[in-house]
């Protein structure tokens, strides 16, 4: 029990410190006193959306949440300033907050905010994004969003609250030389992003099992390549289809031949784990466009920022990989060090505010902690009460703080939130699933195939822990997440990944203790023994 204890205390210290030093993300408004009218038009063209843009601010609009979208969804999440997702109506209730009027001409005056909305009909495939003007009040260059914190990209629910002038959820402006170049290439490179998002996790996929098959240690380090070179094509705003995927492949395969070569060292890899770790955290932080535009980020039509299924199911193979390194060089106080940072990246409001993927990882560290610590059954419940422990401290400090939060919904309405959201698992996950069986089939027999593999070469007994825990991680995202092909091809990523793990202490960076262990005893002579 000393040891369940010594374990507690880091998560509840650590947790404590960073949580009570995190502010609340939030771009900065423009003040605004009088309502806003709302104009709608069917369309704009090139010349009238440049003339409009330099009379006030401009963004590219996503009119819903979900797969599919119409007028008549987009209009009533816009008058109601809330979204609900396709697959469950993408109608909302309650009363309307604003109205708007159907544009006959350019708007003269200031207090104006300009939307193109879908066209009337059946809905459609909800992957185009609409131009949307605010004028007056000092709006200029390109339109901000707490709700989005990508620049020019705009959520539908963020136009009645800036319509009606209030203080929370309002837009805001960030000047810009070319707003209307800006938004283009924006628009280019959510496009050509979203259309590679499975496509990249094969790629990642499939070099991982081709390193599996070399024997070699650089599938252990495929999937850190691919995700620090993710991060470069977004930092670059790589628009080309083509670029993209033969940068990806490329990074993932050289980087991971190189990464492996320069971490041959248990203190090494556990550098490059916590150093992408790190990475993310900062730049969910300081540049979330940077992780979210990427052919490993979210989807630009629900989740805009932060961690998506896709970046959370590869995560989990340097998350588990390094959090079992941090156990053998630096004890329990490592291991549970390692974990609360990887809980504060994923779950909390200023980086990832993963839900799904903070239950995952909670669940899986609980068990790899139980298993590395040999503390059993009872060990695993502990465990288990603190990462939720430290989750709900997480969400319950940023529910606390204004602006928008991916949690808000699921916590912030108490039982009935998340009663909602575990009825909700049906519509949004299983069924889609269901009805893409043809894909979600075979996917599911090359993850099961891949993880017998990586069990019965995983060495030594740690290994085999890590591979035990990514196959319960990823069998609890399949419950609780919605996006059942990229969980399991990126799961067939890991588990290649994972079965090359295998820590082997260097001389040179064993701990004290464990080297006064190993260390040869001196063996006493006869006659001292008599």
């Amino acid at each position: 029990m000393l040891r369940v204890r010594l374990l507690l205390l880091p998560f509840l210290v650590v947790a404590g410190v960073v949580l009570a030093t995190a502010e609340p993300a939030g771009a900065k408004t423009v003040p605004m006193q009088p309502p806003f009218r709302v104009l709608v038009f069917d369309s704009l063209t090139q010349s009238q959306f440049h003339y409009l843009a330099d009379k006030g601010a401009v963004g590219l609009l996503v009119p819903g949440v979900g797969p599919q979208t119409n007028r008549r969804q987009a209009l009533a999440e816009m008058l109601r300033g809330a979204e609900v997702n396709a697959r469950l109506g993408g109608v909302p209730s309650g009363p309307r907050l604003i109205t708007a009027a159907a544009a006959t001409g350019y708007p003269s005056g200031c207090c104006y905010i300009v939307v193109v909305l879908p066209p009337k009909g059946r809905p459609a495939a909800n992957d185009l994004r609409y131009p949307i003007v605010v004028l007056g009040r000092g709006f200029h260059g390109l339109l901000d969003s707490r709700t989005t914190r990508i620049p020019g990209l705009v959520s539908i629910v963020d136009i009645a609250p800036t319509a009606l002038g209030r203080e929370r959820g309002t837009l805001g402006s960030q000047p810009n030389a070319d707003p209307a170049a800006a938004l283009a290439s924006l628009n280019h490179q959510i496009h050509a992003n979203n259309r590679l998002k499975f496509a990249a996790l094969l790629v990642v996929a499939g070099f991982a099992l081709f390193f599996l098959l070399l024997r070699s240690r650089a599938a252990v380090t495929a999937i850190p390549a691919a995700l620090l070179t993710s991060l470069v094509l977004g930092a670059a705003q790589v628009t080309n289809e083509v670029v993209i995927m033969a940068a990806l492949s490329l990074g993932t395969f050289l980087g991971g031949l190189w990464l492996a070569r320069l971490c041959r060292n248990d203190l090494s890899l556990l550098g490059l784990f916590v150093g992408v770790l790190v990475l993310h955290l900062l730049l969910l932080s300081a540049r979330p466009e940077w992780v979210a535009i990427t052919p490993l980020g979210p989807t630009q039509n629900s989740r805009y920022w932060g961690i998506g299924n896709q970046l959370e199911t590869l995560l989990l193979a340097p998350l588990l990989a390094g959090a079992a390194l941090a156990r053998r060089l630096f004890g329990a106080a490592g291991f549970a060090a390692f974990a609360i940072l990887a809980l504060v990246t994923v779950a909390g409001n200023k980086f990832g505010s993963d839900g799904g993927g903070a239950i995952v990882l909670g669940v899986a560290f609980a068990f790899l902690g139980a298993r590395l610590l040999r503390l059993g059954a009872r060990g695993f419940l502990t465990m288990l009460l603190a990462a939720a422990t430290a989750v709900m401290a997480i969400v319950w400090l940023d529910l606390r703080s204004p602006g928008p939060d991916h949690l808000r919904s699921a916590f912030g309405h108490g039982l009935s939130g998340l009663t909602a959201v575990a009825a909700n698992r049906v519509p949004l996950s299983y069924a889609p699933a269901a009805h893409a069986w043809t894909l979600v089939l075979p996917l599911a027999i090359s993850f099961v195939v891949t993880l017998a593999i990586a069990i019965r070469v995983a060495r030594p007994r740690v290994g085999r822990d890590v591979v035990f825990a990514l196959g319960l991680a990823v069998g609890i995202s399949l419950l609780v997440n919605d996006s059942a092909a990229y969980v399991l091809a990126g799961g067939v990523a890991c588990a290649a990944a994972v079965a090359r793990f295998a820590p082997s202490y260097s001389p040179l960076f064993r701990p004290v203790l464990v080297r006064a262990r190993l260390a040869p005893q001196p063996v006493a002579n006869e006659a001292a023994s008599e």
